[in-house]
């Protein structure tokens, strides 16, 4: 179909076969004439096909190159053609199994003890300006277990999940196989201690009604001023977790598209090329990412088993970069 239109374009219309012979008026045509015209008749059918081929080749180069905006470019179908990145093997990673034959990078784990552990991988380049895309695929997902993906600081501890690397910052999507959150870092600010000791001044009016009182004043307060001096003190941030199941669950054949503008400080998902909108932050507006030095990063769980070795389970992935960005709707 698209050779199709691409012939009706060059050409205009269609041009049946038959026209190229049009019957002449009736009369008498000597045969050499008629072997004549036959000739001419071919070669301008010849000409005609040559000059087909040449727009052909032209349009359909023009259509299927990698600058053509329209197509879509999502999954298996992606063009390589855009931020590429290698991902980083650190020490303090267990059981990590890469495979980076046929330019794929595939990931598993490979668990020896009975409880299992994480392994949270990064991209080797900070994401550079304007929009970068990258995509994990999961080829298998055996465990319930979240999982994380998305984009991170390049400093945060890779034998932990990336939502529990405390005042490192990490914005992305966690899920298993039936639940799903985003996640992003919520930065500590004056106003939040503020809002706890508003919470607290509000509780002790209204303990001042009852007999129990007392007894707080003297025993529990204490500790309690004592906990409340380092709330919101002392401490960068930390990611939370929010917008329970607003994204699809990670199963075998899912396949995550991380979408990232670091001109317009957005981050946005998809979902086996199906876009599904921006990450919020903490007071429901876009998530502002500008300034900030990012790469890659993902974090999976491999499931050790009490049974030996040979039970013990892990997500396979295949991580695909250098994408171009889809087309937004």
């Amino acid at each position: 179909e698209p050779i199709s239109r691409l012939r009706v374009a060059a050409f205009g219309a269609t041009l049946p076969t038959s026209s190229l012979f049009a019957a002449t008026p009736a009369m008498a045509i000597p045969h050499s004439a008629q072997k004549r015209a036959g000739r001419s008749a071919v070669l301008a059918l010849a000409a005609a096909g040559a000059l087909s081929w040449k727009l052909l080749s032209v349009s359909s180069s023009t259509f299927f190159g990698s600058a053509s905006p329209g197509l879509r470019t999502t999954g298996a179908t992606a063009r390589r053609a855009g931020y590429a990145f290698d991902v980083v093997v650190a020490d303090k990673h267990r059981g990590i199994v890469l495979d980076k034959k046929g330019g794929k990078i595939e990931l598993t784990t490979k668990v020896t003890s009975s409880g299992g552990y994480w392994n949270t991988v990064l991209g080797d380049k900070p994401l550079p300006a304007g929009r970068s895309y990258f995509e994990v695929h999961f080829r298998d997902k055996p465990d319930d277990v979240m999982e994380y993906i998305g984009v991170a600081e390049p400093s945060v501890d890779v034998t932990l999940p990336l939502h529990k690397n405390k005042e490192k910052e990490f914005y992305g999507w966690g899920a298993s196989q039936t639940d799903s959150a985003t996640y992003k870092f919520m930065a500590c600010k004056p106003e939040y201690r503020k809002s706890e000791e508003a919470h607290i001044k509000r509780m002790e009016d209204k303990l001042k009604k009852v007999k129990e009182f007392e007894d707080y004043d003297k025993k529990a307060k204490p500790k309690l001023s004592e906990t409340c001096a380092t709330w919101w003190t002392g401490l960068k941030g930390m990611s939370v977790g929010g917008d329970p199941m607003r994204l699809p669950p990670f199963t075998k054949g899912t396949t995550v598209g991380i979408d990232v503008d670091m001109d317009k400080g957005t981050l946005s998902f998809w979902e086996n090329g199906k876009y599904l909108g921006l990450l919020h932050d903490v007071d429901n507006k876009p998530m502002n990412l500008k300034g900030k030095k990012l790469v890659p990063a993902m974090s999976f769980f491999g499931r050790g088993s009490f049974s030996g070795p040979q039970y013990a389970s892990a997500s396979n992935v295949e991580i695909r970069t250098g994408l171009e960005p889809p087309p937004l709707p």
